[in-house]
């Protein structure tokens, strides 16, 4: 099994893409059309839906209730769609699951992922979990809100969420 980063662990990624040739019960992720055509059908298991960038997601919000798991597959690292999905499925749909970003996610991407909502990551081919996580440390503080902290670091600051530096 590989490995994946989850809430900022690194764990066994217990999920597969579905085939039809596999039995009806585990932890099985779709993409929309799969689950179209699959719904439906005897199925047992934790449900998670696969998103391209380019998807819009009212094609999936009929779907979100019942789903654990979403993923956002990243086709290149510049295409910026992911974190506005990410961020839109956390504020406008309330997804509260397990949102992973997949493909192109690597250390340095990290951050601003988990910024946006992110708080599953499969990483690209070559990178391993453990270099990653340390991508998760660079900053300490962010000045904009986001979904994760959703306050603007004066508003931590005032509210002693955020320890003034020394001097300060």
């Amino acid at each position: 099994m590989p490995e994946v980063i989850i809430d900022r662990r690194i764990v066994q990624d217990t999920w597969q893409h579905w085939q039809p040739e596999l039995p009806p019960q585990g932890d099985y992720w779709f993409t929309v059309e799969e689950w179209r055509e699959r719904r439906g059908l005897p199925y047992h298991g934790q449900l998670g839906l696969q998103v391209e960038t380019d998807q819009p997601l009212e094609e999936l919000a009929p779907y979100l209730a019942e789903a654990a798991l979403v993923i956002v597959r990243f086709s290149s690292f510049t295409d910026g769609r992911g974190h506005s999905l990410a961020r839109l499925l956390r504020h406008r749909y309330g997804f509260t699951g397990e949102l992973r970003a997949s493909g192109d996610v690597f250390r340095d991407s990290l951050h601003e992922l988990e910024r946006c909502g992110f708080n599953s990551f499969a990483l690209r081919s070559g990178e391993t979990a453990e270099n990653a996580l340390l991508g998760l440390g660079l900053f300490s503080e962010a000045y904009q809100s986001s979904v994760a902290p959703p306050e603007p670091l004066f508003r931590r600051r005032l509210t002693g969420i955020v320890s003034r530096p020394e001097g300060d």
